[in-house]
């Protein structure tokens, strides 16, 4: 018994030493932007304000400094400020361009960020896409970069990837994109592509789409896609599921074999996909398209000299005297892709269940 006694102490002095928060006596911070005036950081951040009727208010602040701008939020606040679950970073591409080090770093330094927060990237202010978050509920923003990222175009990212790809070697920082389109309403629109700390390249929502199925695990290996044929008939189809391989053969080639499962939404209408003959030049017409748009998306890679998809961290998996630079500058612009595709149909509809390969 006695042998219980110093435990059952200790387990009461620890809880004793918790600081006690009250849901309703915090500031719950939600997202936040960051712009650039010249050399000054302009920020816009959301909380939750559980004692008022408005559930999402906001804060703003300027700063020389990129933390600096916490001061002022603090300053504008009745209670304390707590980012334990800030979930979104929003930078506008102006900031984007410039640098993100000091976000970078930020990041690297704050356990209290989690490591599943997502840092945004978008066209307009970053205090504009703020503003337009506090009128929905609380994380709204991190519920829609989620559902994309599981349901749809958006390759997935976090802040853990993000500092995995910026201080590690052979490969290269991507984000997603964020805008409002012309109806005003916020949207996922394609991925910024950095080289170092400066963003390099913005990749379309169908270029992202393709950039989903070069990196995302088969759990989330999902999407929506949709393309005209030379004979300018349409052709849709969701993404279910997919595994994909990448296996250098030699110092200066690359197969990637992608085995993907869709359903079509859309398909011509001289076409029946209950046909044999027509089933198989479908298929025939989606794998060749896939194959040849990644194609083209890694050939616009090698011309940006950037390396999202990490062929460098798969060759330094591999050589022991693998060198970065010599890698970057040398064998990355000449390497040569193998891509192969592999569907199989799921049709669904009325009268229909089955796979076909």
């Amino acid at each position: 018994m006695k042998m219980y006694v110093p435990t059952l102490f200790f387990c009461f002095l620890i809880s004793g030493c918790a600081k006690e928060q009250i849901i309703d006596r915090i500031k719950i911070m939600d997202s936040i932007g960051y712009d650039m005036d010249g050399d000054t950081f302009r920020s816009s951040s959301s909380y939750a304000a559980y004692e008022k009727k408005t559930r999402l208010r906001l804060f703003t602040a300027e700063s020389k400094t990129f933390k600096g701008v916490w001061i002022p939020f603090a300053a504008q606040s009745d209670a304390q400020v707590v980012v334990g679950q800030l979930r979104t970073f929003v930078i506008s591409e102006k900031f984007a361009r410039r640098s993100i080090q000091e976000l970078a770093s930020s990041l690297l330094r704050d356990p209290l960020v989690s490591n599943n927060a997502t840092v945004l990237i978008t066209k307009q202010k970053a205090s504009e896409i703020v503003s337009d978050i506090a009128r929905n509920p609380p994380f709204f923003l991190s519920d829609m970069v989620k559902q994309n990222m599981e349901d749809g175009n958006t390759p997935f990212t976090n802040t853990h990837q993000l500092l995995d790809q910026y201080y590690g070697e052979g490969q290269d920082v991507f984000l997603p994109v964020l805008n409002k389109n012309k109806n005003g309403l916020l949207q996922m629109d394609g991925v910024g592509v950095f080289k170092g700390d400066k963003l390099r390249l913005m990749l379309t929502d169908k270029e992202a789409f393709f950039l989903k199925l070069l990196k995302d695990k088969p759990g989330t290996m999902t999407g929506y896609y949709d393309f005209i044929t030379e004979q300018k008939e349409k052709i849709a189809f969701k993404i279910l599921q997919g595994k994909r391989n990448l296996s250098p053969k030699q110092h200066d080639k690359v197969v990637i074999s992608l085995m993907l499962h869709i359903e079509p939404r859309e398909i011509p209408k001289t076409k029946s996909i209950i046909d044999k003959s027509d089933f198989l030049d479908l298929k025939k017409q989606i794998e060749q398209h896939v194959s040849n748009e990644i194609n083209v998306l890694l050939k616009t890679f090698q011309m940006n000299n950037v390396d999202p998809v990490g062929f460098g961290e798969l060759f330094r998996s591999r050589e022991r005297t693998w060198n970065e630079q010599e890698f970057s500058k040398k064998t990355y612009a000449n390497l040569k892709f193998e891509v192969k595709t592999e569907i199989t149909i799921t049709q669904s509809g009325v009268g229909i269940g089955a796979e076909q390969h």
